[in-house]
């Protein structure tokens, strides 16, 4: 493995802790609901956020979209579209099967289609390669890792929701919304890997970038500031439907919650931080870089998260089999990031 390579995986590697971190800031915002924080945060992350680093890196930026065919913009708006939906349902499926089962199910599922695809069709000759058979081994190794972890937090959750006390009518109905869960999260997998395809089928918007003179961060900017657009439309536009419905509007007007907003600007920036390492990334590593690259990625931002948690007391109270569970688990995550970062070895 030479040193750019490395330089690569490193930067991917770093771009998943700060995917798996940026939630933080938002447990210090207790006085404001999901869609207060979320405004400003996808309207930082999704938004300014992308095209300031874009004006910042890419010499001459807007005259560069007027080189780029109608065709390459169009996918990948549409390829943004569909993570937007994926990110919306995965939230939605939140409150019906929990975290831990949606981040089974979604993870894994948009980790194997967002490395397999791109290696696939954009690398096939490497499929079976020892390289490409690598990255495959490590996305079985990471969905693994995946429903071990989500399997831990399933024990530690069914503990905290366990009532003995409820009736069969709300039996049923709580039967009926772990199925309605699942489907949404089989449709929030699929579509939350378009993310990643999004950025490996938009490739001539980085090399356009890179004919202007952008490094490898700026080349991948310009693929964000129009993939990410159609997300921040869509969690914009939901997000003022909540504040509408649930009158949360006024949780704006707290006293003591005006440093609310630097929270969300920061969850914003660390988010497109972890972003904009990625892309670098999987633009130095080459031809695998999207699928050697996202498993990496995506095994990361489970390995952290999950840590996370445990350091800010998720996990407190759970017991010695549950927490022994979620390390087997974590280890696992680490395997598979090691078996990936080995493919990049010639």
């Amino acid at each position: 493995m030479d040193s750019s390579q490395g330089f690569g995986i490193l930067a991917v590697l770093v771009g998943g802790i700060l995917q798996g971190s940026f939630f933080l800031p938002m447990k210090f915002m207790g006085r404001w609901e999901w869609e207060n924080s979320w405004i400003g945060f996808s309207t930082v992350a999704y938004l300014i956020a992308p095209w300031l680093l874009a004006l910042t890196l890419i010499p001459h930026f807007p005259g560069l979209m007027q080189h780029v065919s109608i065709k390459a913009i169009v996918v990948t708006l549409l390829y943004g579209t569909g993570w937007g939906v994926g990110a919306l349902a995965m939230g939605s499926a939140y409150k019906f099967v929990g975290m831990a089962i949606t981040y089974a199910i979604v993870l894994g599922i948009a980790s194997s289609i967002g490395t397999l695809v791109p290696l696939l069709v954009l690398a096939p000759a490497q499929a079976f390669s020892s390289q490409g058979l690598k990255v495959i081994a490590a996305v079985v190794i990471s969905v693994i890792g995946t429903a071990v972890v989500s399997w831990a937090a399933w024990q530690r959750d069914s503990v905290k929701s366990n009532d003995a006390s409820r009736s069969a009518a709300a039996e049923s109905q709580a039967r009926r919304n772990v199925v309605f869960g699942i489907v949404l999260c089989l449709a929030a997998g699929v579509l939350a890997s378009f993310g990643n395809l999004g950025f490996a089928f938009g490739a001539e918007l980085s090399r356009k970038a890179s004919e202007f003179g952008a490094g490898p961060t700026g080349s991948s900017s310009a693929i964000w500031s129009v993939l990410c657009f159609p997300v921040f439309l869509l969690n914009f536009l939901y997000c003022l439907y909540l504040l509408k419905k649930n009158k949360t509007a006024q949780r704006f007007r707290v006293q003591g919650t005006r440093y609310y907003w630097t929270l969300t600007a920061a969850m914003g920036v660390i988010w497109l931080a972890g972003m904009a390492l990625y892309g670098a990334g999987a633009l130095i590593l080459g031809k695998l870089g999207t699928s050697m690259g996202w498993v990496i990625f995506m095994t990361s931002i489970i390995l952290i998260g999950n840590l996370l948690g445990l350091i800010t007391g998720e996990w407190k109270g759970s017991s010695k089999r549950t927490l022994a569970t979620m390390m087997i688990g974590v280890a696992i995550l680490v395997l598979a990031v090691a078996v990936a970062g080995t493919s990049g070895a010639t």
